[in-house]
């Protein structure tokens, strides 16, 4: 979670709950033409997170062949956990919204998206256990959809209360992004395999400016080698920092 976001919550109630989203039948109309999907699935996904169901055959109907369905006759149920936030003197929970997406999968097991709708679930979280039972009206996403509906269940189960700023109470998906935001400020080590006489000469410059800058925070001076006193300077953190942000600067990464 970045600081400003944290910032952001402070003071607020959080809540985590468990969701269970359950199908029931899914109505598809293509458009006039040859395409007509013969697997589709459900899909539900937020940032980095998402979970699908698993395929079934789209029936056509005898009346119009264009139009088609797909019954779940055997009980299919995506389930995941969300936190959802409100102020301390708010009635209800702050907008969350996650992505219904119905999917076209191909022979070589390819989804592509055909229709989605946002489904804010501030009106599906209650303190008690609750069902409710909707029919989502689908955007189609393809030009090759021209109607799609979807009948389903949103169950949710309280699981934990709390503040929105400790630590256990952030949702999946935002330590998620703080985890591929640290992966993103790692160096990718492969750059500096270049081998030709022109990338070892840019690594020696490399090496002499990174040698300059350490030698002006007396990193590397050598008349300090072996005193202890020296110590708390050269760890000093703001030294430290600025030694590693400058060399960023010059090897245009972060080596960690």
């Amino acid at each position: 979670m970045s600081v400003w976001k944290r910032l952001q919550r402070v003071g607020k109630h959080a809540a985590k709950f468990q969701f269970v989203l359950s199908f029931h039948e899914l109505a598809l109309e293509c458009s006039k033409g040859p395409w007509k999907p013969t697997k589709l699935g459900i899909a539900i996904t937020r940032r980095n997170r998402k979970y699908i169901s698993q395929s079934h055959d789209w029936e056509p109907t005898i009346k119009n062949p264009f139009r088609g369905t797909v019954v779940w006759t055997t009980p299919e149920c995506l389930e995941f956990v969300t936190t959802l936030y409100k102020d301390s003197r708010a009635h209800e929970y702050e907008d969350k919204e996650w992505m219904v997406v119905i999917e076209e999968i191909e022979p070589m097991g390819r989804r592509r998206p055909i229709a989605s709708i946002n489904v804010n679930l501030k009106h599906y979280g209650h303190i008690e256990p609750s069902k409710t039972h909707l029919t989502l009206r689908m955007k189609p996403t393809s030009r090759k959809v021209s109607e799609a509906s979807l009948n389903v269940t949103f169950a949710s189960t309280l699981l934990k209360e709390g503040k929105a700023t400790d630590e256990d109470m952030q949702s999946l998906a935002s330590l998620m992004s703080l985890q591929q935001q640290h992966l993103n400020d790692i160096g990718n080590l492969a750059d500096f395999d270049d081998e030709s006489p022109a990338g070892t000469l840019r690594r020696k410059q490399t090496n002499q400016k990174i040698s300059d800058l350490a030698s002006s925070f007396g990193i590397l001076n050598s008349d300090n080698a072996g005193n202890k006193s020296c110590l708390p300077y050269v760890f000093d953190k703001i030294h430290v920092r600025a030694f590693v942000v400058l060399s960023a600067r010059v090897c245009k990464c972060y080596v960690w």
